[in-house]
């Protein structure tokens, strides 16, 4: 009977364990090197991300109601901080991870989620943050900025550098940030109000209407989906291209631009910036439209399939 008795009480022994860290409240703090590399993994719930003037970081919150452990792992400038759930579970009726993790503010920050909710405020350096079906947020972050979901928003504000922000099907909206930026989504939608010398916007089916301050270098490409720009001064150059879909560009400050634009088989061109006319070839589908607002130091070339590129003023 020893071996049946002793076998039970470590099954309840391992029982009571689980039971204390699912849902468990938990208030952490260590001390960790200047410019810490710090990896989060979080499966479901929400994480925030906040900073301070210290080398230490703190985690403060409760623990997935399916918590099988919580690691805070320090090893030199590594930091590892995860909620480990089981292989395969059911999210029923049960709660995800809320947690407010308080960083130093330069480090490299690495993390991930399957439905868990990000946000990140006032930080600076190699940031990347990824979420399948869950939200991000983000404001006031410098240097270099990765954030990406595949169903879930992105929704910035005042980020600088270098940022790139990416998803399938959820919907991105910038705000005021600068620097230079990358748009990327397939059937999502995109709103930008942002003052970014570099921009890039890349969509498939998705719209996107974005509002720009003094451009140094715009591209733009989509497929299948419309997009609507508008921005003050064009200084260097900007290269537009769509298929099967329609840009349009609004100038509202001085146009000194150079302009060369192909409509392509099947493409239409509207000129409502210009009296230039759109010259079309005689044996041929294509249409062009070439002509210079100003003294011309800034470059804009475009080219449509089956699309339209129209400009306005």
């Amino acid at each position: 009977m020893k071996p049946l008795l002793n076998s039970t009480l470590m099954a309840s022994a391992l029982l009571l364990s689980h039971i204390a860290i699912a849902g468990e409240a938990i208030e952490q703090q260590q001390t960790v090197e200047a410019n810490p590399v710090v990896k989060v993994k979080v499966q479901r719930g929400s994480v925030s991300f906040k900073s301070w003037d210290k080398n230490e970081i703190a985690v403060k919150g409760t623990l997935d109601d399916l918590s099988e452990g919580f690691t805070f792992s320090v090893k030199g400038n590594k930091v590892t901080i995860e909620d480990t759930l089981p292989r395969q579970y059911s999210g029923n009726n049960t709660e995800g991870s809320e947690l407010v993790i308080t960083l130093p503010h330069t480090l490299k920050l690495e993390a991930e989620g399957v439905s868990a909710n990000y946000s990140l405020d006032n930080l600076s350096g190699a940031l990347e943050v990824s979420s399948v079906s869950g939200n991000i947020k983000a404001s006031t972050l410098s240097d270099k900025t990765m954030l990406q979901t595949v169903s879930g928003d992105i929704s910035t504000r005042s980020l600088t550098g270098k940022s790139k922000l990416h998803t399938v099907s959820g919907d991105i909206k910038d705000t005021q940030s600068s620097g230079t930026l990358s748009y990327q989504m397939v059937s999502g939608e995109l709103t930008a109000d942002t003052k970014a010398s570099k921009v890039t916007i890349e969509s498939v089916s998705g719209d996107a209407t974005i509002a720009l301050a003094n451009v140094d270098a715009l591209s733009v490409k989509t497929v299948s989906g419309d997009v609507e720009l508008s921005l003050n001064t064009l200084l260097s150059r900007a290269k537009l291209g769509s298929v099967s879909g329609d840009i349009e560009m609004s100038f509202l400050g001085d146009t000194d631009v150079s302009f060369n634009i192909n409509g392509g088989p099947g493409g239409k061109i509207n000129n409502k910036l210009t009296d230039d006319k759109v010259t079309k070839e005689k044996y041929s589908p294509q249409s062009y439209l070439k002509f210079q607002t100003g003294d011309g130091r800034a470059e804009l070339s475009a080219s449509t399939i089956s699309g339209k590129i129209e400009l306005l003023k």
